[in-house]
């Protein structure tokens, strides 16, 4: 089994509500950090859409191949690199980690990760980032997901690290190559679900039907469309393409039916606040240990001037 991480990144900032002390640089860092702890061969892919930061850049070349791209939006370049381990011909046992930018790793994290899939060759998909699990009385028509509380007991343990069935992630996953080339299509087409299509994703791959009737016509758009028809154009569009998901959530074949673990708790972390910090990790403090290991690697995690300067204002 190789380890291959294909890390999407952008040069710009948005207007996510960060911690102080965020940084795509950090993140970056904290990935490359996680990297040299993992015991089987890996290789890191920097997709990178559009321009970048001269300093990232170099880190990133440093530390893998860079790859170039056009892609101008997340779905394009999440849906370009779903496609590189089918074009590339990777192992089908070879796991692929894809990463987005703005995560903070733990130093063992990935370590864990390559520990549980080859524990648990029956399983597809892992994460190290979700607090969601499925309630009890979930159904296929009616999943429910509720927060962890970091209190389940008896989990599985590989190498001393919990791990727990995850209901729903983001787009930062890894799952292997073999399962990929069988899911591609369907990873490939949710996105255009709009909304959330990462939710949408895993409930769908797990065989739970992602939306509700009430859900059929899509979440009012923040810009309101200037016409009626451009707007019963768009509604029948979500419609159909939702539609289309939820059928083929019911009609996957049982051995189709995939499964996701985390850790409990995450041993990774999406750096904006408002609820999508994971609680009961001093995410600041390992911030600090990412810094002090950057600095021993002579990689300079603080962001550069002008990524700063691009960093717009949170919104309330």
């Amino acid at each position: 089994m190789n380890l291959r991480v294909l890390y999407r990144s952008v040069g710009t900032e948005n207007s996510k509500n960060r911690p102080a002390f965020y940084s795509k640089q950090l993140a970056l860092a904290s990935l490359l950090r996680a990297v040299e702890r993992v015991s089987i061969p890996t290789t890191i892919h920097f997709v990178n859409d559009g321009p970048m930061p001269t300093d990232r850049l170099s880190m990133m070349a440093d530390a893998g191949e860079v790859v170039p791209v056009t892609c101008g939006s997340n779905r394009s370049s999440y849906r370009h690199v779903l496609r590189m381990p089918r074009l590339r011909r990777w192992a089908a046992d070879d796991l692929v980690w894809l990463a987005e930018d703005d995560y903070l790793y733990t130093e063992n994290s990935l370590s864990a990760l390559v520990s549980a899939a080859q524990a648990r060759p029956d399983v597809e998909y892992f994460t190290l980032y979700s607090t969601l699990r499925f309630v009890a009385s979930s159904t296929r028509r009616r999943p429910e997901v509720e927060h962890s509380d970091g209190s389940e007991i008896g989990l599985p343990r590989f190498d001393g690290v919990p791990w727990a069935r995850a209901a729903t992630t983001t787009s930062t996953f890894g799952v292997r190559v073999g399962t990929l080339a069988q899911d591609e299509r369907l990873l490939r087409t949710i996105p255009f679900v709009g909304g959330a299509f990462d939710r949408a994703t895993c409930l769908t791959l797990q065989g739970y039907q992602p939306f509700q009737l009430s859900q059929l016509g899509g979440e009012p758009p923040a810009v309101e469309p200037s016409s009626i028809l451009t707007r019963f154009v768009r509604g029948a569009a979500l419609t159909g393409v939702r539609a289309t998901v939820n059928a083929v959530a019911l009609t996957r074949p049982q051995r189709r039916w995939r499964t996701m673990l985390v850790p409990e708790p995450s041993l990774a972390c999406h750096l904006e606040l408002g609820g999508a910090m994971v609680a009961g990790h001093d995410w600041e403090a390992e911030a600090a240990a990412v810094s002090a290991w950057s600095q021993a690697a002579a990689v300079d995690p603080r962001p550069a001037a002008a990524e700063t300067a691009a960093r717009k204002p949170s919104v309330a």
